[in-house]
């Protein structure tokens, strides 16, 4: 682990370690309302699976898992990857797992610095993530990001309301130069 860190005007964005995995952390994989979007839903989580899912992105040199941190508390998690070197491109899966910071711009604010880390650090072209139809908000975050919806896969997975489908956004490092 290299120990990037990477900030904003409000939040900080470090690598996690295992040391971070803490049971509020644990506490957000299992909350049906934090994982209702998310595909780690299906699994019972327990600090010691947490952990070795930390460890294992720890070590992984294609995929980097961050922390977001607000005031120095934990709110959520982001990651890129896994990075496809021959495409120079990769995902962004993102998680604010403190309620009490959902609807505040931290999920905007922690796909920009990913994504500039991703263009400008990592020499990526094409950063992409999906979320379900109905979470907006995870929409309205990637498109206040710069994101554009590329695509929609019509009933495409199980969710807590039956099947819906899954938005595709992307941006491309070329658009980013292009609004410089």
């Amino acid at each position: 682990m290299s120990n990037i860190v990477l900030k904003s005007s409000r939040i900080l964005l470090k690598e996690l370690s295992i040391d971070d995995v803490s049971s509020e952390y644990v506490n957000w994989m299992n909350d049906t309302r934090v994982n209702k979007h998310l595909e780690s839903r299906f699994i019972d989580h327990g600090l010691e699976d947490i952990k070795n899912f930390v460890h294992k992105t720890s070590i992984d040199k294609n995929s980097f898992l961050f922390g977001i941190f607000y005031n120095n508390i934990h709110i959520g998690n982001i990651k890129l990857g896994p990075v496809d070197r021959n495409h120079n491109r990769a995902s962004i899966g993102l998680l604010i797992g403190d309620k009490k910071s959902w609807g505040k711009g931290f999920a905007a604010e922690s796909i920009n610095l990913i994504t500039n880390y991703g263009f400008n650090d990592l020499g990526l072209e094409k950063i992409f993530a999906s979320c379900y139809e109905n979470n907006l908000a995870s929409r309205f975050a990637f498109e206040k990001a710069g994101y554009e919806v590329e695509g929609f896969f019509t009933n495409y997975v199980n969710s807590s309301i039956g099947r819906e489908g899954v938005w595709w956004m992307g941006i491309s490092s070329n658009r980013l130069k292009d609004e410089d």
